[in-house]
């Protein structure tokens, strides 16, 4: 890779930034403002809190009944109930763990929203990076064609240029004004897409250049950026063992509920106190549950290994695309695209070439340089995807 850089030293030094801001600080600024993963996060605490909620005993009853009598003024007795029902300890236990467990695959799933996010963002800010340098060369062509159109006028006068010479020169001096035009829409929309995802927050672009990256050196290297700290895959896990949980404590649906109380009854003047006990089988829709967190767990199962063999397909595909763009990249010679533009543009101003002769090699060597930063910028958009789990 070193060797790429030394060759493409023209085309780099050309249209690199001398000085830029810093995208990792970019995306910090867009982590902060983004509306989705703050929505994320409070729905996340919600459904802890709801889960801690449900494994709280239910309130107390109290009740109260008056009875009447012919003949009697007023309450001739009375009955007061006060009762709470509760589940049997050991499934407050096994429905804590749960909650626990669905808490943890909830943190992962956030984590996995939040590296997807910025990892959208970052490939739009190597969009950007990409379509800067393509407004540096094609400033630096237009600058070339006035140039050129001022020298065509200039030999019209004197007879030395022929009208298809001045026609070829004004008609690339609007194609090059027609793309750098497209050039800037295309970054306008990048960095509104950004300020969007930043909660409509300004966000300054100015200047970013391409981050290093760490590049692996085999294919196991690779392996090993993609599935270490991967929040995909340990949302997955965790998805399962919250599961595998549900399904424990879907097993002991069938413990009975019990319930406790204070009982009092009057009669006139005379009362009496007594306690009571119940006890509610659940019998009916215990296997029901059963089965129905049996095939959830099932289905997270299987979502954990279709995770999985994603992960190793991406490995394969990849490092295949990576190494095709290193050798792709370590063809350019920069030095040697710009020394042959200087000598045409010399040819020219001697008179020895046509300047209809002049575009059509040049619009060739330009060619080259325009797919040398479509290429680099390819190459530093697989690197973002290798290193994601880093963001």
């Amino acid at each position: 890779m070193k060797k790429m850089i030394l060759s493409a030293a023209g085309i780099l030094l050309a249209f690199a930034p001398a000085f830029g801001r810093d995208m990792g600080d970019v995306l910090k600024e867009i982590e902060k403002g983004n509306l989705e993963l703050q929505a994320k996060k409070l729905a996340n605490s919600a459904t802890v809190y709801d889960l801690a909620a449900e494994n709280m005993p239910d309130a107390p009853s109290v009740e109260y009944s008056p009875f009447f009598h012919k003949g009697v003024s007023g309450v001739s007795s009375s009955e007061l109930v006060v009762s709470q029902e509760f589940d049997f300890p050991t499934l407050y236990s096994a429905r804590s763990k749960a909650g626990k467990l669905q808490g943890e695959a909830l943190s992962e799933q956030y984590l996995t929203k939040r590296r997807d996010l910025l990892l959208q963002a970052k490939e739009k800010c190597l969009s950007i990076v990409m379509l800067d340098r393509q407004i540096a060369l094609a400033k630096e062509r237009l600058e070339v064609s006035e140039q050129l159109l001022l020298l065509v006028e200039k030999r019209m006068k004197a007879g030395d240029a022929t009208a298809l010479e001045e026609n070829r020169v004004k008609i690339e001096h609007m194609d090059l004004q027609t793309e750098l035009a497209g050039y800037e829409t295309e970054r306008g929309i990048l960095a509104d897409d950004l300020s969007t995802l930043a909660g409509n927050a300004a966000i300054d672009t100015q200047g970013m250049d391409y981050p290093q990256e760490t590049v692996p050196a085999n294919a196991e290297q690779l392996q090993t950026l993609l599935f270490s700290g991967d929040t995909g895959m340990k949302a997955a896990e965790a998805t399962v063992e919250a599961m595998r949980q549900e399904v424990e404590v879907a097993r002991q649906g069938w413990i009975p509920k019990l319930s406790l109380g204070y009982r009092r009854n009057t009669d006139g003047s005379e009362a009496s106190n007594g306690f009571l006990v119940g006890v509610a089988f659940p019998i009916y829709s215990t296997g029901k549950r059963v089965k129905a967190a049996t095939a959830r767990r099932a289905a997270a199962e299987l979502e954990m290994e279709n995770t999985r063999a994603r992960l190793q397909g991406e490995v394969k595909a990849l490092y295949n695309e990576l190494r095709q763009l290193q050798k792709t990249l370590s063809i350019y010679d920069g030095t040697l695209l710009d020394e042959s533009l200087r000598l045409l543009r010399k040819s020219v101003d001697s008179g020895i070439m046509t300047m209809t002769d002049y575009y059509t090699e040049a619009d060739k060597i330009n060619q080259k340089k325009l797919s040398y930063i479509e290429t680099e910028n390819r190459y530093h958009q697989v690197l973002s995807r290798i290193n994601r789990n880093s963001l």
